[in-house]
């Protein structure tokens, strides 16, 4: 498979409030587990076939569709078969664009899970992809200069996405409606932080565990367990940067003991409790 790479940004490991990072990448498709970014995504598919959810929202993908999240929107996607996947992305961290906040509020005020994707005619109508053709063109051939330029097509970017929020009709979206992984995210939303457990959903579903998790797993390409823990992850990095105590943020985030919540931490979190509460503290 023809593989093309490009990647070049000025944002600084560790310091989540400013920079940009661009890549453009050629891989076959795999899954990747909900997660979350401190920056605005912005995804132009080249080549592929996907299914992409974000906060309970399932979005199918193909060529030339445009998709993004704001901060802290949960999202994930996976291949329903082998294909090459072909895509560029341009992630904008908040104080990238500071000196322009009125082009942030646009984006900060859309409804999580709501209106995240554009079809490829509409990303051809308002010129996006010629906008990311500029952006790979520039990264690609890097001069002192490029960051430079980087920033104005952000503006670009920024202003034409707002464009397509303020004109286009949301219902035009194709999002999947009324699926059981929509039901069972929302339901996940709204009691993550009870002694809920996949069987105790399930009968709220009135569906038994097995079907409930052979199909969340096939619609988002991840497992009940896991979205349910990364939820309340999420949920407890939120205490901790509120200032709340370790040792009693678990118990508010459905964990009954400190040694289950601590390892769910550290897989979904990639560090410990006391580390991320430091890393905060420092930024």
């Amino acid at each position: 498979m023809e593989r093309k790479v490009i990647r070049h940004g000025n944002h600084v490991l560790n310091n989540d409030t400013d920079g940009y990072i661009y890549s453009y990448n050629t891989t076959e498709g795999y899954t990747f587990a909900s997660h979350l970014h401190s920056c605005y995504e912005f995804i132009h598919i080249i080549h592929g076939n996907l299914l992409y959810t974000v906060e309970g929202s399932d979005y199918m993908l193909s060529d030339g569709d445009f998709i993004m999240t704001k901060p802290a929107e949960l999202h994930s996607f996976s291949f329903p078969k082998k294909c090459k996947y072909e895509r560029e992305f341009f992630h904008i961290y908040p104080g990238f664009l500071s000196m322009f906040p009125e082009l942030l509020e646009q984006l900060d005020n859309r409804e999580s899970g709501y209106f995240n994707r554009f079809p490829a005619e509409v990303v051809t109508r308002y010129g996006i992809d010629k906008i990311f053709k500029g952006i790979e063109e520039n990264c690609a051939n890097r001069t002192p200069e490029t960051d430079f330029i980087s920033f104005t097509y952000a503006l670009q970017l920024v202003t034409r996405v707002n464009q397509v929020l303020k004109a286009e009709q949301p219902e035009k979206q194709e999002v999947i409606t009324n699926r059981l992984a929509s039901r069972v995210s929302d339901y996940i939303d709204t009691h993550y932080a009870e002694s809920i457990t996949i069987d105790s959903i399930a009968s709220s579903m009135f569906v038994s565990q097995s079907y409930l998790s052979r199909v969340f797993k096939k619609e988002t390409g991840i497992t009940v367990k896991a979205y349910l823990n990364m939820r309340r992850v999420t949920a407890a990095k939120n205490l901790i940067m509120e200032g709340q105590q370790i040792t009693h943020s678990y118990s508010s985030c459905g964990y009954n003991d400190y040694s289950t919540f601590f390892r769910a931490f550290v897989k979904y979190a990639g560090m410990t409790p006391e580390e991320f509460r430091k890393k905060h503290n420092k930024k």
